[in-house]
């Protein structure tokens, strides 16, 4: 009876053994630079809310981590010296923890090795560089000499490999570090509908993580607010203190223009002067200005520029985030034109486009 014991004891700590070895990762690091050797210099295992460990390197310019392993995140590397600046790129490696011995040389340019995950996120990036800049030369000669729509044709067949190369991807690594990478990939040029009907197919930490889930969020606003939908109301107040609201302006019988700007945002600042000319042109035939100032760190800084830059047109200056919110601005200027009616007409990223649209409407 004893020996049964024994021999199930012995079976029963092989697989825990066995299992523990299969769930651990460990990473054997080394940097040489002098810089490791400083006093109060350490490497730290970062994670996404933070750092997890950390360790001074050894005599050797060796470094150890050990950890659970897991395909679903990226770690950093990352050698901390005093007097790091922050922007620093320098002695840092991301890395995926899918193996159980994975070598990270820290020492500039950073490498990783035994990690398949890291690799194919490696080759993944890179790949979508070389299609993103393979006739990079040739848009900006058709753009130079002005033919902008050749340029747009380009831009638009190399979106769409961009994203046919990242959908594929995405598929075939659903429930991996790769997989959010790719559908990540993929938010900056689709819309709604498109992701939702790929989101279903991904493992639950992919649909739980908060930037997909600020990024759907976003897309969905902007579905809701696509031509063709009824404004949405934005409230704030005018440069004297006093209420306002866009449903003061829009949906009563006139074409309704809405800037969403910043007093920091550079291509704001440069819309200026061309929403000042369409003013001049289309005011008599029937066009509204709406400036909508948002995202100000002081509220007193749109204030200020709206004075300096003699923006002449009505301004509704907002104190939270909940216009931009509605609409599912992503990046400003937005410019989104309401029709008489009160439905949206046409939304823009920029100024691309507009232009030719308000000719289109009052010349």
């Amino acid at each position: 009876m004893q020996t049964k014991i024994l021999a199930l004891a012995a079976i029963a700590a092989l697989i825990c053994s066995c299992t523990s070895g299969e769930q651990r990762f460990t990473v054997r690091g080394n940097v040489t630079d002098s810089l490791a050797f400083q006093p109060g210099s350490l490497v730290y295992l970062i994670g996404e809310d933070g750092p997890i460990d950390s360790c001074a390197v050894s005599q050797k310019g060796t470094f150890t981590f050990k950890g659970e392993i897991d395909k679903t995140r990226q770690l950093v590397a990352m050698l901390r010296f005093p007097g790091r600046d922050r922007y620093d790129d320098r002695f840092l490696a991301s890395f995926v923890p899918d193996a159980e011995q994975i070598t990270i040389d820290l020492d500039y340019p950073a490498t990783v090795t035994g990690s398949p995950l890291t690799d194919a996120i490696n080759d993944f990036v890179e790949k979508v560089s070389d299609i993103y800049y393979e006739h990079e030369t040739n848009i900006g000669s058709l753009t130079m000499g002005g033919s902008y729509e050749a340029a747009d044709s380009i831009i638009r067949a190399r979106t769409a490999k961009i994203n046919d190369y990242s959908r594929e991807t995405f598929l075939a690594h659903t429930d991996d570090a790769l997989g959010l990478q790719a559908f990540m990939n993929m938010c900056s040029d689709m819309d709604a509908a498109g992701l939702e009907e790929l989101l279903p197919q991904a493992a639950e930490f992919i649909r739980d993580d908060e930037d997909v889930q600020r990024i759907m969020k976003q897309k969905r606003a902007a579905s809701a607010t696509a031509p063709g939908a009824r404004f949405i109301d934005v409230t704030g107040t005018r440069a004297d203190g006093s209420p306002v609201a866009l449903s003061e302006f829009a949906g009563k019988g006139q074409y309704v223009l809405v800037d969403f700007w910043a007093s920091w945002c550079g291509p704001c600042m440069q819309a200026i002067s061309k929403l000042r000319d369409y003013k001049e042109l289309y005011s008599s035939k029937g066009l509204r200005i709406v400036g909508v100032n948002v995202w100000e760190s002081d509220p007193a800084k749109g204030l200020a520029c709206a004075k300096e830059k003699e923006m002449d047109w009505d301004i509704i200056f907002t104190s939270d985030h909940s216009a931009t919110e509605n609409y599912g601005v992503e990046g400003i200027p937005t410019l989104i034109l309401i029709a008489p009616d009160g439905t949206i007409a046409e939304r823009f990223l920029g100024e691309e486009g507009l232009q030719n649209a308000l000719a289109k409407l009052f010349e």
